[in-house]
């Protein structure tokens, strides 16, 4: 029954919103926590469209993209016990995504450098982020930046995605990735300033 509920996450004709009501949240995980597949079934009504753009805008291939939502909510369903009614739920999702979709990465070895680490003897200082923000809202071509973004780092590119398009707070991303909130704003300056390279030299 729940490879048949998981065997549609991933399609992108498949309606869903941005989050279950926070009001609902801890109730729908306690449920299906207890095996409510009724419960299940609303979380992925919610989040597997979402999920799926997400994966499909760090992999840039939309069957990898189906199977690797897929295999998301898998892990998902497999891992309910561990999932505390209390934590933001939207957030462990993401979590699970995201590994999902780097244990991917590691194994097509196609990116060397999906985790950056900083190098303490030379901090990189975060500059003021006001013109490359403005810049960036000004920006109207949804498929020039999502062509440019194909190019930006993966680190770099989840950072932005997770930013700009799943709105979540720095905070919020550091805890999904397990990064140092620093990281996490190093990181963010950083996959700006590629993008506003790459859009300004878009055959580099």
């Amino acid at each position: 029954m729940i490879l048949d509920l998981v065997a549609n996450a991933g399609d992108i004709s498949v309606p869903g919103l941005m989050a279950i009501p926070k009001e609902l949240e801890k109730t729908t995980v306690l449920k299906a926590r207890d095996g409510s597949l009724e419960a299940f079934e609303q979380i992925l009504f919610h989040y597997e469209k979402v999920i799926f753009n997400y994966v499909y805008r760090l992999t840039s291939h939309r069957q990898e993209a189906e199977d690797l939502t897929q295999e998301t909510f898998l892990k998902l369903y497999k891992n309910l016990s561990r999932i505390d009614p209390q934590k933001n739920l939207k957030s462990w999702i993401y979590r699970i995504a995201t590994n999902t979709v780097y244990d991917w990465f590691r194994k097509k070895k196609n990116h060397q450098e999906l985790f950056l680490i900083d190098d303490p003897e030379n901090p990189f200082e975060i500059a003021d982020d006001h013109d490359a923000s403005q810049n960036m809202e000004k920006i109207e071509n949804a498929e020039v930046v999502a062509k440019a973004l194909e190019k930006v780092k993966p680190i770099y590119k989840t950072v932005l995605l997770l930013f700009y398009y799943q709105d979540f707070s720095y905070d919020e991303i550091a805890d999904i990735l397990s990064l140092p909130l620093n990281t996490v704003k190093t990181y963010l300056h950083r996959g700006r300033a590629s993008l506003a390279e790459i859009l300004k030299n878009p055959y580099i």
